[in-house]
């Protein structure tokens, strides 16, 4: 097909028997041979290849001039004869050669990519058949034009699979979604109408039935926009079906792919040529968008990932509303110069329409903007202002870091942060210069102070101040002195600095936050007081994260280690040539390294229990329980056979400390020969029971009075679930914990109202 495209010339002639019976010209291709010589419509013409055009074969086979060498027209009244020397032009050699195979290349790697990745799956098929039918009706077009019989039929068949394997890719991609997007039977009825046209268009290359070419190649047209508008309608449908689901996305980026793809050669070529015998573009320029389709689906199957359409259709609405207006002006000031035809007239508006939205697109994508900003880039500051603001923990440091960016990036020489106080009336400078507005500002915000907010600006006689933050007694402001060059602040620079005292009063308020907290934690600690449930679970929170930190880097660096040395050993240990007293030796060594090997593995696992989430409460506290009951001398009696779990992960994890800590301190303190541990469930709730036959507790202000690990810290990690214990102690009797939990629906709960 590529050598019939090189070989022959394109003509781009269509001719039609008038009613004077001549042989009239109706259509003349202007990228052919004939719209280079000037040919016109409405020429008559006389002899074909010193034949008659009523006996010329392309002529009575499908209307067109093809396989020319010589011919003669009558043009004004003048008859003129032209031969074909040059077999190109420049012309047909793009659109009919270098576009075509760049697509089909283009497309059959996609296919080569796509059969490597997701060679297994049936979407993976369907799609590369899809992009093959794409490929040879872009490629054959060429030699079609040229009258080659089996281009033509290449051409034909390609074509009228496009639409129908477009219906059937979709089909199958979302039965994975369990969506039956059409009937398999109209599916079937597709397939063999459009095979059964391919039919009838390569009977009649080789069979003149009375013009029947010219009906088919229509049909073939309207078919292929019919059916194309058919599957759009029908994802139309499931869009508004489905739109409040999570398959909107999905049918959004497909509706978005066949607009893009489709409709340039639908309505700007195939429906206007069949219905006017015009072309508003041509067809090799409309049919190059149909490989934006196998892109989306490329990325749709190797990523499945669809496009952010919502966004993407937010921007096009925009480039379109600003295009349209800049179209509107071009054209106006071109039509009091410029004498075209309607046709030209259209083509003009689509190319212009075109650019400027392709131009705004790029624009917007390559951001040329910031090549004409010098300096002073907003948005990098702000970037970079954001980034260094994220690790200050002090105010302080916060307010020169302002300061220093706003002075990096206005041509100004002095800035400062001041504090109004708002029972004196009285600003104080917190950072920055020394000179500054200080009676100004006094007066403006005690004339205005009840209508200033975060982020406010106003100007005073030399400069511009923003409201950082207001506080209950404190106004802090951000005062900037007037350019060195005194030209007022533009509106890019007022919006770039709302947006830094924004940022700054974000941090500002965390700041405070943090400050409230630390407040509160001292007040807890430090007068006895009982902390509140939401500070405790975070505390713990933070613990449990440092505790499975330090398991991993045990686990990765000293276990590995010791790993390593032990089997370096035990290879010495395989080797005959040592003595008995040193292979006694590497064998005590041997023994320590295993020792120290499990004790880390222990070490690790009460750290990070490894049984909590993947088997549950019991396993992991059967898994403690039995630890201590071998190495130990108490005997450990543990109960749950009344328990069914309904306990959340960090409810279990609590629970799992909380026994841990009662049997350390029956270990270490206690003296206790018998332990009973009991799990149940009643209704909603959970109930753990401890008791050990010890030597109890202490006085109750002993006890109470430590802020260690001990009973108070058990009580705090009760409180942190939002459950309750109480502790029974008899003189001498052992001691005995009651421990009441929510379900972990009444838990988070708990905490969603808080």
């Amino acid at each position: 097909m590529v050598y019939a495209t090189i070989t022959e010339t394109y003509i781009g002639l269509d001719v039609k028997k008038n009613d004077k019976g001549q042989w009239e010209i109706t259509k003349v291709d202007p990228i052919g041979w004939a719209g280079q010589r000037n040919i016109q419509t409405g020429d008559i013409v006389i002899e074909v290849n010193e034949q008659s055009p009523t006996s010329y074969s392309s002529i009575q086979h499908y209307g067109v001039i093809g396989k020319l060498e010589q011919m003669k027209v009558v043009h004004n009244g003048n008859q003129l004869e032209y031969k074909v020397q040059v077999s190109r032009n420049f012309n047909t050699l793009l659109y009919h050669m270098l576009l075509p195979i760049t697509v089909f290349m283009v497309l059959f790697g996609f296919s080569l990519y796509i059969y490597s990745k997701k060679r297994g799956e049936p979407i993976a098929l369907y799609l590369i058949a899809f992009l093959s039918a794409v490929g040879f009706c872009y490629l054959s077009a060429g030699a079609s034009a040229r009258l080659d019989s089996f281009a033509r039929i290449v051409n034909s068949f390609s074509l009228m699979m496009v639409p129908v394997l477009f219906l059937h890719l979709h089909y199958q991609y979302l039965l994975k979604y369990r969506i039956q997007l059409i009937n398999w039977i109209m599916l079937a009825i597709f397939y063999g109408v459009n095979i059964f046209v391919v039919f009838l268009d390569a009977l009649s290359n080789f069979k003149d039935i009375g013009r029947m070419y010219e009906w088919v190649r229509n049909s073939q047209l309207l078919l292929f926009s019919i059916e194309i508008l058919f599957g759009f309608c029908i994802l139309i449908y499931y869009y508004f079906k489905f739109r409040k689901t999570i398959h909107k996305p999905i049918f959004q980026n497909t509706i978005l792919s066949i607009i893009v793809s489709f409709f340039p050669f639908i309505f700007l070529t195939a429906l206007p040529k069949t219905l006017f015998e015009i072309e508003l573009l041509p067809a090799p320029v409309t049919a190059a968008f149909l490989i934006v389709l196998p892109v989306f689906f490329l990325y749709l199957v190797l990523t499945n990932k669809v496009f952010d359409v919502d966004f993407i259709s937010s921007r096009f609405r925009y480039y379109a509303f600003k295009s349209l207006i800049l179209t509107g002006m071009v054209i106006a000031m071109v039509v009091f110069f410029t004498n075209l035809t309607y046709i030209q007239w259209a083509r003009l508006i689509i190319l212009t329409y075109g650019s400027f939205i392709l131009f705004f697109y790029l624009e917007e994508k390559l951001n040329v903007r910031s090549l004409f900003k010098g300096q002073y880039n907003y948005k990098i500051s702000l970037d970079r202002f954001s980034y260094d603001i994220a690790k200050i923990l002090k105010k302080e440091e916060l307010n020169e870091r302002l300061i220093q960016e706003i002075k990096e990036v206005l041509p100004i020489e002095n800035a400062s942060i001041v504090t109004f106080a708002k029972d004196k009336g009285v600003v104080n400078l917190s950072s920055g210069d020394q000179e500054y507005s200080r009676h100004f500002i006094e007066m403006y915000v005690m004339h205005h102070q009840s209508v200033l907010s975060i982020g406010s600006q106003f100007l005073i006689e030399d400069g511009l101040c923003s409201v950082i933050s207001d506080e209950y007694d404190t106004i802090h402001i951000l005062w900037i002195e007037q350019k060195v060059n005194h030209t007022p602040f533009n509106q890019d620079e007022q919006h770039w600095i709302k947006a830094l005292v924004h940022y700054t009063s974000i941090v500002y308020e965390n700041l405070q936050l943090m400050e409230g907290v630390s407040e509160e934690l001292n007040k807890s600690f430090y007068n006895n007081q009982t902390m509140p449930s939401w500070m405790l679970r975070l505390l713990f929170k933070l613990s449990e994260k440092e505790r499975a930190r330090l398991s991993y880097d045990l686990h990765d660096s000293a276990l590995q280690e010791q790993l390593i040395w032990y089997r370096k050993v035990e290879e010495l240990l395989d080797q005959e040539q040592h003595s008995a007293q040193l292979r006694v030796q590497l064998s005590e060594l041997r023994e320590g390294l295993l020792g120290v090997v499990n004790q880390v593995r222990e070490t690790c696992t009460l750290l990070r229990p490894p049984f909590l989430k993947d088997t549950g409460i019991v396993e992991a506290l059967s898994y403690l329980i039995q630890y201590y009951q071998e190495r130990e001398e108490f005997n450990i009696y543990f109960n749950s056979w009344d328990f069914n779990s309904n306990l959340g992960d960090e409810q279990s994890l609590a629970l799992y400390r909380i026994v841990q800590e009662l049997l350390n301190n029956a270990s270490k303190h206690s003296g206790a020969s018998h332990i009973d541990i009991e799990m149940r469930s009643e209704g909603n709730q959970f109930i753990m029971t401890y008791k050990d036959n010890g030597v109890g507790l202490p006085p109750k202000d002993e006890y109470r009075s430590t802020q260690s690990m001990g009973l108070a810290g058990i009580q705090q990690r009760v409180n942190s679930v939002h459950g309750s214990i109480e502790i029974l102690s008899p003189e001498g009797t052992g001691v005995e914990v009651v421990i009441l939990l929510p379900s972990h629906q009444e838990f988070m709960n708990y905490f969603e109202v808080m």
